[in-house]
């Protein structure tokens, strides 16, 4: 009995021994189980505004993708992954047959559009044709009112036709250039659902398939295979910020009172940027308005831009030009204020040539900690808390008044929960299993043998 006592002390030993040489790491952070597979972020939703929230929440460059997972009525449920992993699991097209790309409110954009028509109601139209009479006219006309030059070879054309109906997806792949976001591209919704490449609609069977016709071949790569660049030159928000890229802006409301048609482009003049002063982070727009408000010089924000990849706003600045590479201010070009929300700094560039030709980037600085999207976050969801007790207490103090859960105005659940601000706390109650069941259906019936998802990563996602 004693031997057997000693050799488990002795084990015990050994094994302590073992961990203190290498211990283990305080946050477990679980990875797929192939060593050429990348990193695992993998998170679902049943609501888009939970997503972004966990997008903010995030050092590593994630984005936002819906899955559709119910027939008839259009349910969705929104993952949260790098282009990398999502791209390691739709490859194979086993799995993730019906997937959206969610073009993120307010963030820079490539030009694209969803072009449809039914074919027996228009037996006459010839859709080849006019895709590139439209290809074409677009092409002059960012000539004409942007000095952008274009052609066919610049857009990658995507077909989903049926006998029943003509689809295509147009997105354009110019040089250095974008729109500001996602309302200046047209009247599209904010935070867009835009359907992937080489995905179908749930229910049918006609994915989106690079045309005959396409024109535009992605750059070859040693390293990344041509369908992953297809894939990553589909994707509408997949645009990074450059000291070079040009933003342009698209505004009817503003150019009808011009006169000058419903193209415009920013920085032609002071008017064509009012009412772009405010950025969706007004805490971070009032701390940039206190870095170029002193030593008796009143600056502005003239624009801004949001670069959703790498979650940065970038603040044109007016009438405050110091400039730290050259210890003064600019005679006559203006500065530029970079916010690195991710990384909680902020940093100054400019528009000078010269510091732009030493490609100058002034030291990083943190942010405060009330404009932290954590803190931020944060805020929110102490906010939503407040707001879920002062709601319950009303309805405990008022039984019989009405409640917006309630209400008889034929608005769906959906949309009253998205008028509100969402209970985290109901969500989590009731995620578990409505998760588990969307996430078996839609996600993980891979082979056993190839491509399969690990069971850690499953039982991840499903604890979360």
């Amino acid at each position: 009995m004693n031997r057997k006592w000693e050799a488990k002390l002795k084990q015990i030993e050994e094994r302590a021994s073992h961990y203190e040489r290498k211990p283990l790491s305080s946050v477990y952070r679980p990875r797929l189980s192939k060593p050429e597979e990348p990193p695992s972020i993998w998170r679902l939703f049943h609501r888009q505004a939970q997503a972004f929230n966990f997008v903010k929440s995030c050092k590593e460059d994630v984005h936002v993708f819906a899955l559709e997972c119910k027939v008839g009525d259009g349910q969705r449920i929104y993952l949260v992954t790098t282009y990398a992993e999502f791209w390691f699991y739709y490859k194979s097209r086993k799995n993730l047959l019906h997937c959206y790309e969610v073009i993120p409110e307010n963030a820079v954009c490539k030009l694209y559009f969803d072009l449809e028509f039914n074919k027996p109601a228009n037996p006459g139209a010839d859709g080849k044709k006019m895709v590139a009479l439209l290809i074409e006219y677009v092409c002059k006309a960012l000539q004409e009112l942007y000095g952008v030059n274009c052609s066919a070879e610049d857009v990658l054309n995507l077909d989903s036709s049926t006998d029943e109906k003509f689809s295509r997806h147009l997105i354009f792949q110019l040089h250095d250039v974008a729109f500001k976001d996602n309302i200046h591209v047209g009247v599209y919704t904010r935070n867009r659902n835009f359907r992937l490449y080489k995905s179908s609609k749930i229910g049918k069977r006609v994915a989106l398939e690079v045309t005959e016709d396409n024109r535009f071949f992605p750059i070859q790569s040693k390293d990344v295979s041509d369908e992953y660049q297809y894939f990553l030159s589909s994707l509408v928000s997949n645009v990074r910020f450059s000291d070079t890229l040009q933003i342009l802006t698209c505004d009817p409301s503003q150019n009808k009172q011009k006169g000058v048609g419903y193209f415009n482009s920013i920085g032609t003049s002071v008017e064509t940027i009012e009412g772009f002063q405010c950025s969706p982070y007004p805490e971070v727009d009032h701390f940039v308005l206190s870095l170029v408000n002193k030593d008796g010089i009143k600056g502005g924000i003239r624009r801004w831009n949001y670069f959703f990849p790498e979650e940065l706003l970038v603040y044109d600045i007016c009438k405050y030009r110091w400039c730290e590479n050259i210890g003064r201010a600019h005679k006559s070009n203006n500065i530029m204020i970079l916010v690195d929300l991710k990384n909680e700094v902020w940093y100054q560039k400019c528009h000078d040539p010269v510091c732009k030709a030493e490609n100058f980037k002034s030291d990083c600085f943190p942010l405060p900690a009330e404009v932290c999207l954590l803190f931020l976050f944060k805020e929110e969801e102490e906010f939503t808390r407040d707001e879920a007790d002062e709601t319950r207490s009303n309805e405990t103090q008022n039984p019989h008044k009405s409640s917006p859960s309630r209400l008889s105005t034929g608005a769906s659940a959906d949309a009253v929960w998205d008028n509100g601000i969402d209970d985290a706390y109901f969500l989590e109650a009731t995620e578990d299993a409505e998760l588990a069941e969307a996430a078996e259906n839609s996600l993980l019936s891979y082979n056993s043998e190839v491509d399969e998802i690990p069971d850690e990563l499953i039982i991840e996602v499903l604890q979360e």
